[in-house]
């Protein structure tokens, strides 16, 4: 049959189980989406004693997955979170908006290109052997000598020029894509606070502060109300 449009205020929102491991990850920008939405989910999230048994039962060997009303499972991140934005005015991805659409795309484009930027030098650190690297090659110290090589050079040369590109698109609205929060907010906030937390070697946590929109950006996100309450202390 036709698609269920959620948006539909005589539709019930649907039984959603958003499932992942207890960390940020890819499943944080989902979790926003539906906080911003303003639809209540369940964040399940399991260790990795559990995910050995269940790894096999999801579609693709991976994590998040998306439960609904118990039954139909759906995978993907970026395929969630435009189903997240389905909920609420409709402003997370406005959907008669083409020009409005293709903004909201376009700065998503520029936030998996960043990640790709980061990508090996953050899994350097985890599975050399994605590189060619024998399996314990980040243990030893010419692997940690690498890992660092690479992360400065990520810190020296992608940081600024991913910046200016996040600047760019600042100067149309207070928001990455417009005036209003979206989908590409839900993105961009995850990937740029992660930087700020501490945890990632080699990567100052003021990579930031010399780019004065980047961090009222930020600041302006965390302030929203959705999303204070999300990060406030539990």
């Amino acid at each position: 049959g036709p698609p269920v449009r959620a948006s539909d205020s005589e539709m019930s929102t649907p039984k959603l189980k958003l499932t992942y491991f207890g960390i940020e990850g890819a499943a944080e920008k989902v979790r926003l989406a539906f906080t911003l939405a303003g639809v209540p989910f369940e964040d399940e999230r399991i260790n990795f004693e559990q995910w050995g048994p269940m790894k096999a039962s999801t579609p693709y060997g991976q994590l998040p997955i998306l439960t609904i009303d118990d039954g139909e499972c759906i995978a993907q991140s970026g395929a969630m979170i435009r189903y997240a934005a389905t909920f609420g005015d409709g402003s997370l991805y406005p959907k008669n908006d083409p020009i409005a659409q293709y903004k909201v795309e376009e700065a998503i484009g520029v936030c998996e290109d960043f990640q790709k930027a980061w990508m090996p030098s953050l899994y350097m650190g985890m599975i050399p052997q994605m590189f060619g690297y024998p399996e314990g090659f980040n243990k030893t110290d010419e692997g940690k000598a690498k890992i660092k090589a690479m992360r400065e050079e990520f810190t020296a040369t992608s940081i600024p020029k991913y910046a200016a590109y996040f600047v760019r698109l600042l100067k149309d609205g207070q928001f990455i894509a417009g005036p209003k929060p979206t989908i590409a907010d839900c993105t961009l906030l995850p990937l740029l606070r992660g930087f700020q937390k501490g945890h990632i070697d080699h990567v100052p946590t003021t990579v930031w502060d010399a780019y004065p929109e980047i961090t009222a950006y930020i600041a302006r996100m965390m302030a929203l109300p959705a999303v204070a309450a999300w990060y406030a202390p539990k």
